[in-house]
């Protein structure tokens, strides 16, 4: 008689914020900041007596205060200080406002797309299944991005076991980006919009009996009128980067030999995205990601755009004509066409361990919000780079954990979480950067705070800690859209330096 065993839930975590080696809870950048103000110091204590030792002491704390005193979310009072000003700048110079169209300021007189958008070129090629596929060219990066779109059907008849062989394959998925050369990031965009019922009414209409029975008519009209109101439709994409220079190459590959390279690539990506709960995962058109992309800037034209469709008529739509005709940038809410939202950025990921449905509430569907986007953005770090990666943020654990007497829980569970995360790359397992845009779009501007409650309540219970996007609505707005924004490759600041503070 064989011995039943009993199923254990598995559980994921171990995420951390990479940090650099320095004393405590500052970085390489500011220890050696420390480091040099303290001999500053004693110099003026040397040079000019104790009082103006005891003036400079004050001001330099003061300063080292600003720069290394950080609140929850891992902002310090300067970065705030300097988001707050650089908004007041771009407010005060109106380029927080953009008018485009036939009486706009664009000199095209398109609709264009604003900010980072605004030089991205749309084309469309063949994938080796004979499948249409748009790609989304950034001339200013050199990036090209493909864009899948995901049919899940959900986990609420999956027993436990093909969930977790779904993660699992979905972390393969993920540590497979590392190993190809030329991907620089990836994003999935899962999108809860309002199902205006017309690809129910065409369903039904389009299946009807004549001969059927009058009761069961008027049954599938109630349906026809009902449905649409309490059910929304939930959409999932996935865009893939690459980037157009190969290394040793002298120039950037052109469009077209990305095109042809990554048509020839799609059939593998879409084959094992199958594999993680994706379901039926195909290449997303030119016309369809316009498509998209106009309804998240103008979202009252999703309803003619579905009308349109249930007509059996496609949409004219250009690239040149997907963005909005007007947006104001505010401090903390974006205005677009017939849209307003807000935004808000992953500040801490969820802490200890979870179950695979941790997420599960801010993907839901939410009644107050007329659309919303969950954006997770992956940078992949190379399969040749990821052990070096690890063994250095090991080292830089350790001394953190070693720069003091005694050592608190934070030092140690961090260098118990890079020692787990080095012996996991070892053994062949996938490392990367990742990040969360969350996007809330209203119809009705009234609703405002209640929505944004209800996001960051929803956030909590998936043990997200998020923070508002300040300063920088229209930016994360378009990173949370499956574009393939590359944000890091726009700040001004070189990586090396943000990554030492």
């Amino acid at each position: 008689m064989s011995e039943q065993t009993t199923y254990t839930e598995p559980t994921y975590g171990n995420w951390r914020r990479p940090r650099t080696a320095g004393v405590g809870r500052l970085g390489a950048l500011e220890t050696w900041a420390m480091i040099t103000a303290l001999l500053v110091l004693l110099f003026v204590f040397r040079l000019a007596g104790p009082v103006w030792g005891f003036i400079t002491f004050l001001v330099m704390g003061v300063a080292l205060a600003v720069f290394t005193v950080r609140d929850r979310h891992g902002q310090s009072r300067i970065s705030r200080m300097v988001a707050k000003r650089a908004h007041r700048n771009a407010v005060g110079r109106r380029t927080n406002l953009y008018r485009s169209g036939p009486v706009g300021l664009v000199p095209s007189g398109t609709a264009q797309l604003p900010g980072l958008l605004a030089k991205s070129q749309l084309h469309q090629f063949t994938d080796s299944f004979d499948r249409a596929f748009a790609l989304v060219f950034m001339p200013d990066t050199n990036h090209a991005t493909v864009v899948i779109e995901c049919e899940p059907t959900g986990l609420a008849l999956e027993d436990p076991q093909t969930i977790d062989a779904y993660v699992a394959n979905w972390g393969g998925w993920l540590s497979d980006l590392g190993k190809q050369s030329d991907v620089v990031a990836a994003s999935v965009t899962v999108e809860t919009a309002p199902d205006f019922g017309v690809r129910l009414r065409q369903a039904v209409d389009t299946r009807r009996d004549p001969d059927a029975p009058e009761a069961t008519v008027q049954m599938m009209e109630e349906v026809k009128a009902t449905f649409p109101q309490s059910a929304p439709v939930t959409r999932a994409f996935l865009a893939v980067t690459v980037t157009a220079w190969r290394q040793g190459a002298p120039r950037p590959r052109k469009v077209e030999d990305l095109g042809i390279d990554l048509g020839a690539r799609l059939g593998k990506l879409t084959e094992h995205l199958e594999q993680c709960g994706a379901g039926d995962a195909h290449p997303v058109t030119a016309q369809t990601l316009c498509e998209v992309v106009r309804s998240a800037y103008d979202p009252a034209v999703a309803r003619h755009i579905a009308a349109a469709h249930a007509e059996e008529v496609t949409p004219s739509l250009s690239w040149n004509d997907v963005g909005p005709i007007a947006h104001n940038a505010g401090w903390e809410w974006y205005r677009h066409d017939s849209g307003f939202s807000k935004s808000w950025v992953m500040s801490v990921a969820p802490r200890g361990e979870v179950f695979s449905n941790v997420l599960e509430a801010i993907l839901s569907p939410t009644g107050d919000v007329d659309r919303k986007r969950v954006t997770f953005l992956f940078r992949p770090v190379s399969a040749a780079r990821a052990m070096d990666v690890a063994e250095k943020d090991v080292n830089a654990a350790k001394n953190r954990a070693a720069s003091t007497g005694t050592p608190n829980f934070r030092a140690i569970d961090d260098y118990a979480k890079t020692v787990q995360t080095a012996r996991e790359v070892a053994k062949d397992a996938g490392m990367l950067n990742f990040g969360v845009v969350i996007t809330a779009t209203i119809r009705n501007a009234e609703d405002a705070l209640a929505v944004s409650y209800g996001v960051e309540d929803l956030a909590a219970e998936s043990q997200l800690t998020v923070r508002p996007a300040y300063g920088a609505q229209d930016t994360a707005f378009a990173a949370s859209l499956p574009l393939g924004l590359v944000l890091p490759d726009y700040v001004m600041v070189p990586s090396k330096i943000r990554e030492a503070v």
